[in-house]
């Protein structure tokens, strides 16, 4: 039996795959383009790609049905961007709707098991560190609003349904996997001396600090939670503990770019969150604890980013 990942190409749903595999175990990816990444061929024989999306309901039962899939990590999503913010009614779509197709193909086709990426984001503009016991969901925009609600309907699901559903929810993760040019608004200048990108400038965020996290101690937060036996909840955030603020985050990626480029970062905060989540209750029931410090982290992504040029976009 196999685990499928959508987004299994993504920056996350690509570490997932990797840490599935090197646990081997068989992994399926459901993901709209097949992307070449070096940690992935390391382990391709495990792997299967499926092209589908998540939006197309009978393509997604006819992958169900043609392979042994055990259990589904849903990671596909349209992130808190550019694009989510100028065309919502698509964002919505694929982070609800995508949501809640593969529940209803899971359930045609009998798979229980059900791994959903949420996000920080759900618990909206909070002071201190959110946990996930004493901080309900109280997002602050439509990206978080999303993934609140595909939460929803997945407890529900399991409520009727009998589904064994599973919630992490990441913060701020980055590490190998995208060149900063591909990432994100926030994480594209930041991370963008490491490529020498030239103009990278934030108005506000040089008083924000958030718990930036090694996207590969975020995977595997995700596998320890998809492994575990009978877990006591069903939602557990996963981030650093140390809070990192934009400007050392950007002159970490100076330091380690062979072309470093000025970053200017104006005054203030980009928005109103908690530096970072409470892990305390993945600590203690899944025994999970981040490896990666953040200067590790982009020393590693720098390497990474330095054997990959040749497949840096153009």
């Amino acid at each position: 039996m196999a685990v499928l990942i959508t987004g299994g190409y993504g920056q996350l749903g690509s570490w997932l795959a990797n840490e599935f595999a090197k646990a081997d175990e068989e992994v399926v990816i459901l993901d709209v383009v097949k992307r070449r990444i070096d940690y992935l061929e390391e382990v391709e024989n495990r792997v299967e790609f499926v092209p589908a999306s998540v939006l197309d309901f009978p393509r997604l039962v006819a992958a169900f049905k043609d392979r042994p899939v055990d259990g589904i990590v849903h990671s596909a999503a349209v992130m808190a961007t550019p694009e989510f913010w100028g065309n919502p009614h698509a964002g919505l779509s694929m982070n609800v709707m995508g949501t809640v197709n593969l529940l209803e193909a899971a359930r045609l086709c009998g798979i229980r098991k059900f791994l959903f990426v949420s996000s920080g984001a759900v618990y909206g503009e909070v002071e201190g560190n959110p946990s996930e016991l004493a901080n309900p969901m109280n997002p602050s925009d439509l990206y978080g609003a999303s993934k609140a609600a595909a939460e929803h309907i997945g407890r529900q699901y399991s409520n009727h349904y009998g589904v064994d559903w599973r919630c992490a929810r990441p913060y701020f993760f980055f590490g190998p996997g995208k060149f900063p040019s591909e990432q994100p608004f926030l994480f594209k200048n930041l991370l963008g001396p490491l490529e020498g990108i030239q103009g990278l400038r934030l108005e506000k965020g040089a008083d924000q600090r958030l718990g930036f996290t090694s996207v590969r101690d975020t995977a595997r937060g995700v596998h320890l939670l998809y492994t575990a036996e009978a877990p006591r909840h069903d939602t557990y955030n996963f981030a650093s503990e140390v809070p990192v603020s934009f400007t050392d985050l950007a002159r970490l990626a100076q330091k380690y770019s062979r072309r470093p480029t000025e970053v200017r970062i104006g005054p203030g905060k980009l928005f109103r969150r908690g530096e970072t989540l409470d892990i305390s209750l993945a600590r203690d029931e899944l025994g999970f604890e981040p490896r990666q410090g953040v200067e590790d982290v982009m020393r590693e992504y720098a390497e990474w980013i330095e054997k990959n040029w040749e497949r840096r976009p153009v």
